[in-house]
């Protein structure tokens, strides 16, 4: 019966390890990986490739959402950054993005695109001071397909003015399928069976 119980912890555990320690696919989603102490404008940085270039900023007009980095996606004109994500089925995409503070919604536009099969552009509106960012969660689940890989990308869309939005802790996990879940509990319903056959006999 003891051994029982503990296999039926085990699978528990199972199933609340794979709603809450999913892996990040994203390599350096807050942007750590650069030491930064002001700003400045690369043409890649770890993980990520820059369109043409990006803008890692550290504290500067603005805070982190995540850590001390972020980035801005209006260099000295609308820019972008992409990553090549390994992964197929459903994943969960999440990211953070807000307006530059101190400016208006036509220079704040993001667009964000995961492979073929998502697309979208996010509005942030206006900043709401001078100083402090206004950080938005935003996550969709994509379907990958078996395509093994799919690129993921973020674009600004405003006014091409050098003051665009900002991003920071994106991150990519994969969404276990229905099934798996489905097995799991089947299990636990075996064993809870068998286990009132035991006390039924033992009576």
């Amino acid at each position: 019966m003891k051994s029982m119980k503990s296999i039926a912890l085990a699978m528990l555990s199972t199933l609340a390890l794979g709603a809450n320690a999913a892996t990040n696919l994203v390599t350096n989603g807050s942007f750590e990986q650069t030491a930064q102490t002001n700003w400045n404008t690369y043409t890649s940085l770890p993980g990520w490739t820059g369109q043409p270039n990006v803008e890692l900023r550290n504290n500067v007009s603005g805070t982190a959402q995540d850590g001390l980095n972020f980035v801005e996606l209006d260099t000295n004109a609308n820019s972008g950054i992409t990553q090549t994500i390994t992964a197929t089925g459903l994943v969960e995409l999440s990211f953070w993005y807000s307006a530059r503070p101190g400016t208006s919604s036509s220079t704040n536009d993001l667009q964000v695109s995961f492979g073929n099969s998502f697309q979208t552009t996010v509005l942030q509106g206006v900043g709401n001071s001078t100083s402090t960012h206004n950080w938005q969660h935003f996550t969709q689940i994509v379907n990958l397909g078996n395509s093994g890989s799919a690129v993921l990308a973020f674009y600004a869309r405003g006014a091409s003015d050098s003051l665009g939005g900002s991003l920071d802790n994106i991150s990519v996990t994969s969404v276990p399928e229905p099934e798996t879940y489905a097995m799991l509990l089947a299990g636990l319903g075996v064993m809870g069976t068998i286990a009132r056959r035991r006390k039924q006999k033992a009576a």
